[in-house]
């Protein structure tokens, strides 16, 4: 339980390479609330920007693997509005980019109440589609 109260009040301590730093800096610039870790032989950082949640994901070198960030569901492009039409209610929209390619993480809660996740392309075509 200390550890836990440890991290919560002083952060988790770990330091990011330099590369991933400065990549960082520039290419989300304005971000405030910076949480690093370790992720694999890479590093993660959780923070916010223009008040919306991202994570963002980078090798040791800097190079930036992908990102995430929370969207509202008003945001989604309407191909994918149309594609997810009358199979329930939008719970939580998630955009993905990795190396350019966007993809949509979605969380939709049925009549039954039933959740399930899709992974979505740009264009609304369902990629993978998995029960909560």
């Amino acid at each position: 339980m200390d550890q836990l109260l440890e991290h919560l009040i002083e952060g988790t301590r770990f330091t990011p390479p330099d590369p991933c730093l400065k990549a960082f800096r520039k290419q989300f610039r304005g971000a405030v609330g910076t949480d690093w870790s370790e992720k694999g032989s890479g590093c993660e950082v959780i923070f916010y920007r223009d008040h919306v949640e991202h994570i963002a994901l980078y090798k040791p070198d800097g190079e930036l693997v992908e990102y995430k960030m929370s969207l509202p569901p008003d945001y989604l492009p309407d191909a994918i509005k149309t594609s997810l039409e009358g199979r329930g209610e939008i719970m939580n929209v998630v955009l993905v980019n990795k190396g350019n390619r966007i993809e949509y993480e979605i969380i939709l809660r049925d009549d039954a109440l039933t959740r399930n996740l899709l992974l979505l392309s740009d264009l609304g075509r369902v990629i993978e589609e998995k029960k909560l």
